[in-house]
Parts: structure tokens; C-alpha cells; sequence
């Protein structure tokens, strides 16, 4: 996989970045990429140390949903508003007004800021059905997706 790295401490500002990809490291877990990783980012430099990354990430994927195991898409459309600092300044800061993405600003990998925002955006639980939506589910099926059931009803 080839990466894009950006000098951020060199150059003139703002940095317009378009593109789609095809993938990229670490979001298998998440589920099958169904089309191109669409991507709109603008960097610009708010101060010496601060800058300002502006623009949305759009991605679907077929994940599997953890009430009836079914395969369902999973949209993201993420609006992008996030610092960048240094990753010297990551155990310095305080919490700010904006959410920080650290990393070496001389060798800055774009790929890695857009996986992590679309992990920090991707939902906990995958479910295409509701919890009183268990009609094709036979009462096995129902027992494997409430491990806890037993335990819930001896505490009643």
C-alpha cells in the first residue's frame, strides 16, 4: 500500500487533498469496503505548532450485524474538523476546544489520519434489526445472541 506522507512544517498553506482509495490499513475489522474511500480534506496552518484539518470522509461498508448475523452496509459520511499537532506535544496538552491528531508533523501520514477518524466514527454495534425484529430467528438462534440471558434471570 503506498502511503502520503506531507511536510507540514515546509510548504504553503492550505493543503487541498482530494482523493479516493481503494483501502487502507487497519479497517478490515471493520468490514468489506464497498465503493472508494471518498476524501475532501483542507489543512491549513492555524500557528507554528497548530494546524487545522477541514473537510469529510465518505466510505460504506458490509459489516455483519451482531443481532441476526446478516450482512448490512454501514455509511459513513463524516464532516472533519480536527487539529494537528506534533506528537512531542501529546502528553504537554490539556484538553482544548478542538480534537487533536497527533503525529511526526516532518512525516505526516494522511492515510493514518483518515483511518483513525473513520474508527472514531464507525458505530459500536452493527444491527439491521431491532430488538422486537426477531422473526426469522428461531429460539437457538435467539440463545446464541443473549449469552446473558440466564444470568439476567436469576437476578430477576
Amino acid at each position: 500500500m503506498e502511503h502520503n506522507f506531507l511536510n507540514l512544517n515546509e510548504g504553503s498553506f492550505p493543503v487541498k487533498i482530494k482523493k479516493r482509495l481503494k483501502s487502507l490499513n487497519n479497517l478490515d475489522q471493520l468490514g468489506e469496503i464497498k465503493e472508494d474511500i471518498k476524501v475532501s480534506l483542507e489543512i491549513e496552518r492555524l500557528s507554528k505548532e497548530v494546524f487545522l484539518a477541514n473537510g469529510f470522509i465518505s466510505v460504506s461498508f458490509e459489516s455483519e450485524c451482531l443481532r441476526c448475523f446478516k450482512h448490512t452496509d454501514t455509511d459513513l459520511n463524516i464532516d472533519i474538523k480536527v487539529g494537528i499537532k506534533d506528537n512531542r506535544y501529546e502528553n504537554l496538552d490539556k484538553k482544548g476546544p478542538l480534537e487533536v491528531h497527533y503525529q511526526d508533523l516532518d512525516n505526516f501520514d494522511i492515510d493514518v489520519l483518515i483511518a483513525e477518524e473513520i474508527h472514531l466514527n464507525f458505530p459500536s454495534t452493527v444491527n439491521c434489526c431491532g430488538p422486537d425484529n426477531n422473526d426469522d430467528l428461531n429460539n437457538e438462534d435467539l440463545e446464541k445472541i443473549q449469552p446473558f440471558k440466564k444470568i439476567r434471570d436469576l437476578i430477576k
